[in-house]
């Protein structure tokens, strides 16, 4: 059987949830199915020109409008045909409910359609209301020509079968993993930190994309107000417009590190004295299973991806108040260390789940 994925900017190592959970699946079910032909349709703009393989997987980069409004659908248009008449694929997976815009086109040239949900787009506060339409209508076309719908959270999973009860019995929950960089964590490196200024346990840490829905306005503004001298990391990159906000806002005591890689964060996430994550939207929070794998003490936002974690409330602070995320910062660390989560929570796991939905087909 030959499989398409499309929906993901490419791998590996390209910033970004839906690329980071790719990238650790797609070479596990690549292994587990060998009879199985993988290939991803990536985006010129952030892999390259030429296709190239990775760990099993092909990679095949495709035009894309660089476009905040336009890259994913564009993309995702020139994948479809791609993927029916250059690699002739039986299977076409999809992820996200943006690119899903494209699944009745993939139907109708006779490719199964395997939709992964990451979590309600439309939500997103950087969309304006004509894209968070077409973000609703997406879901709908995915919903209604996916053979398969895969979710990333239960509660995600549940919600898509209340509002699609005839295709209730074809949705399945499939976890996100948050053992991806457990290897790492007795790599840190003493040299990065060094490099930052920062001394293991007297730092806080929040990882992401820096985009709004991230709310990492709200760490910085109760990093502040909690008074605390330990000084504040904020580990990634993204929107230039917020990313200036943020530089506006923070003080001296706020370090900014740009996009690094997976060995860099461990380095980072393991050594912090306190993980926060502030979003206002997930699917399923990777950045927090990874601090959590890493022994972190985790602090998040009360939103109902996160609470899919099942940690205990006091983990949890009310989204944007800040007054009660700073009580959170300012608070023992060891209130927050997580249990285990690697055990629900693993790439191995969930590569078994989605093979068994392609069995399905």
């Amino acid at each position: 059987m030959k499989v398409c994925v499309l929906g993901l900017r490419g791998v590996p190592d390209v910033s970004g949830g839906i690329e980071t959970h790719c990238q650790h699946l797609l070479p596990r079910l690549a292994h587990m199915r060998p009879s199985d032909r993988f290939t991803v349709i990536g985006r010129k703009g952030y892999i390259g020109e030429a296709p190239y393989h990775f760990d099993g997987v092909a990679v095949r980069p495709a035009f894309a409008i660089m476009h905040p409004y336009f890259e994913a659908i564009s993309n995702s248009l020139a994948g479809v045909w791609l993927a029916r008449f250059a690699e002739s694929s039986d299977v076409i997976h999809i992820h996200a409910i943006g690119p899903a815009l494209v699944a009745p086109l993939a139907r109708m040239l006779g490719m199964k359609v395997v939709l992964t949900h990451h979590g309600d787009d439309f939500n997103r506060s950087k969309w304006n209301r004509l894209a968070k339409t077409a973000l609703r209508l997406g879901e709908r076309f995915g919903l209604g020509n996916a053979h398969v719908v895969l979710a990333v959270s239960p509660s995600l999973a549940e919600r898509l079968r209340q509002d699609y009860p005839g295709k209730a019995d074809r949705i399945f929950y499939v976890p996100n993993g948050a053992d991806h960089l457990v290897g790492l964590k007795s790599h840190v490196s003493s040299e990065l930190l060094s490099r930052l200024g920062l001394t293991p346990g007297r730092y806080i840490a929040s990882v992401g994309r820096l985009v709004p829905e991230k709310r990492f306005d709200d760490v910085i503004k109760a990093h502040a107000i909690s008074g605390v001298p330990d000084p504040l990391v904020i580990v990634g990159g993204g929107e230039k417009d917020y990313e200036h906000y943020l530089h506006t806002l923070a003080g001296p005591n706020v370090i900014f590190t740009g996009t690094v890689g997976h060995a860099d964060v461990a380095s980072i996430v393991s050594g912090a004295r306190l993980f926060v994550l502030a979003s206002s939207h997930e699917g399923l929070p990777i950045a927090a299973l990874e601090a959590a794998a890493l022994g972190a003490p985790i602090v998040l936002s009360d939103i109902v991806p996160n609470k899919d974690l099942g940690l205990p409330g006091a983990h949890y602070f009310a989204l944007g108040d800040t007054a009660q995320l700073a009580e959170r910062i300012a608070a023992d660390p060891e209130t927050f260390r997580a249990p285990d989560l690697v055990g629900r929570f693993n790439w191995d796991r969930a590569a078994r789940e989605t093979s068994v939905a392609y069995d399905s087909l």
